[in-house]
């Protein structure tokens, strides 16, 4: 099967105590688009201020290939 390159961000829950995992991941057809949406989404649900117990935030993008 054919693959293309696209751009994939991971969503990471994150717990005090508990740890983190990956609980969703996006992709998107360009690095710009997968950059602006991490800004976008770490913007719009981590304010500064301290950390909660629970978050979520957008990892950094990566190259990953996928089938068309």
């Amino acid at each position: 099967m054919p693959t293309t390159l696209c751009w994939a961000v991971d969503i990471i829950e994150s717990e005090a105590g508990w740890g983190s995992k990956v609980d969703d991941t996006i992709t998107f057809p360009t690095k710009e688009e997968a950059v602006a949406y991490v800004k976008y989404y770490n913007d719009k649900y981590n304010p500064p201020g301290p950390t909660p117990s629970w978050y979520m935030y957008a990892g950094q993008p990566y190259p990953k290939e996928v089938q068309s």
